[in-house]
Parts: structure tokens; sequence; C-alpha cells
């Protein structure tokens, strides 16, 4: 296949295409199960909103966007700070930045107007506010095995 691949050969650059997705959506899919196995501890939700990411060029069209949050936690009596929302890191542009907003409309806020924050037991500093969904986890594996299928089915 490398051989394939370094000729120019389509079928040697797609194997090696499968294989990287393949592999990088497997370890997605499976990060993703074990932070849905994570514990929640009540937090302060500091802020939380959809805000200009990288150039802002004057075509709002052209504009990408992403989630900033902050915010704060305690586990075992410590003090944490965290930023992540979900581990869906998204950049959108202006056109699909209701993705994002559709992100932050998933943090569970309480009756008392805490927030469940999901940590890491191993490393309670590593959280999210999100945890993974079905959903996500079925377009990761799709993403893992269906190009892999289609390579098989051309080739095989």
């Amino acid at each position: 296949m490398w051989q394939l691949a370094v000729g120019g050969d389509k079928q040697g650059i797609l194997f090696y295409v499968v294989v990287y997705l393949l592999i990088v959506c497997l370890y997605s899919f499976i990060w993703q199960v074990f932070v849905r196995q994570w514990p929640s501890a009540r937090g302060v939700l500091k802020t939380a909103s959809v805000n200009k990411w990288g150039s802002h060029l004057p075509i709002v069209s052209e504009q990408e966007y992403k989630v900033d949050s902050l915010y704060e936690y305690h586990v075992a009596n410590k003090h944490y700070r965290g930023t992540r929302v979900s581990p869906w890191i998204i950049i959108a542009s202006h056109n699909a930045k209701m993705i994002l907003n559709k992100q932050l409309d998933k943090i569970q806020t309480n009756n008392d107007g805490s927030v469940n924050v999901f940590y890491n037991p191993k490393a309670p500093q590593k959280s999210y506010l999100v945890k993974p969904g079905l959903f996500g986890l079925a377009v990761t594996l799709a993403c893992a095995v269906v190009p892999l299928l289609l390579y098989i089915i051309e080739y095989y």
C-alpha cells in the first residue's frame, strides 16, 4: 500500500486516509464512552457564550465562532475552574453558529442556579459541562466505520 500511496494511486492514498480516520475516530469514540461515565459535581457558571474566533473578517459569512465558558466547582474540598463545554470542539461559520448555541442549551442547570460539571475522577481538573450523547457517539462511530466499509466494497 505504501508504494501505491507514494506513487499517487487512489487506492493507496484512500487506504491511509481510511486507516487514519479509523484510528482517530475510534479513539474519540472510546474517550466519549469514558466521559459518559464521569461523575458530576455542582458548579457555578461564570460565563458561557458564542464568540468570534480567529480573524475577524469584515464579511459576516466568513467569520468563525466557538464556545467560550468559565465555571467553578469543588471536588473533595478542592476548588477547580473549567472552560470546556463539551468533548466536541466545534469551530463554526456564521451560518452554522446555531450548532454552538444548541451546545450551550445542553448545559444542565439546577433549580438553585448551579450547573452540573462532569469531571474525570482520576484528574478532577479535567471537566465538561455537557456529556457526550448517543447521537454524537453514533456519528463518531459512523465516521470510523463507514469509510472502511466503502473502501472494502470498492477494492475487495
